[in-house]
């Protein structure tokens, strides 16, 4: 299985990030919240946007910190949420919005990921 996070799992074009914060599919698990877009789909795939505020984190090494840790996990947790996409037929997009004021560690942010994407695939 590859095992990379390139550009085909992120969220980039302004069309999409506004379709994205648009839903009213939500999933909170602390310290992330996620605005899910579930969408039928001929090429099943699954696409994310990370953003931590700048209100919480005032400086960006700490906000690339946090974001890099969420990245990562993703990329190491992103098996189970592909085969969910590819058996259903599914494009998904969604938003994770870092909400804690702590900068936390690496096997929390791995559980809440986890823990996110299971109830991701619980909700098509």
């Amino acid at each position: 299985m590859d095992e990379t996070f390139g550009k085909e799992h992120r969220i980039f074009l302004k069309k999409e990030i506004d379709h994205v914060f648009t839903m009213k599919e939500k999933v909170h698990v602390f310290p992330f919240l996620s605005h899910i877009s579930l969408e039928p789909s001929d090429n099943p795939s699954f696409a994310v946007l990370i953003t931590v505020p700048k209100k919480r984190f005032k400086k960006a090494h700490d906000r690339n910190r946090i974001k890099r840790l969420i990245r990562e996990s993703l990329r190491r947790e992103k098996a189970p949420l592909l085969a969910h996409v590819a058996r259903e037929n599914l494009k998904i997009l969604f938003s994770i919005v870092y909400l804690w004021e702590e900068i936390p560690a690496d096997d929390l942010i791995e559980q809440k990921i986890k823990k996110l994407i299971s109830r991701i695939c619980e909700l098509s």
